[in-house]
């Protein structure tokens, strides 16, 4: 990963929060990166044999997300959605990049 990769998944962050989305509040983004990066990279390894669709990735990387900050998943809810919109921000930064 690089600096810049980051600190542009961080800078989507920071716009979602500026526009309403509750979940990457400033003192969570940077741990919201590193958890989604993370997440994206380790799908190769975590799915041997699979090729997941972008969507299936982004489901992924919320899966990661909710697994890594809420400490009962099954109290998450209609939080999701503002979960998924992390991991879609995320997502788009590093499809963007490889490329």
């Amino acid at each position: 990963m690089t600096d810049a990769t980051r600190a542009a998944i961080v800078r989507a962050l920071a716009d979602l929060w500026e526009n309403g989305c509750p979940v990457p509040a400033p003192e969570h983004q940077d741990r919201l990166a590193d958890v989604g990066l993370r997440r994206w990279r380790s799908v190769g390894r975590r799915h041997r044999g699979r090729r997941l669709s972008p969507d299936q990735r982004v489901q992924d990387v919320v899966r990661g997300l909710v697994a890594a900050f809420e400490p009962d998943r099954a109290l998450v809810g209609p939080l999701v959605r503002d979960y998924e919109c992390v991991a879609r921000a995320i997502a788009d930064v590093m499809m963007s990049s490889e490329h």
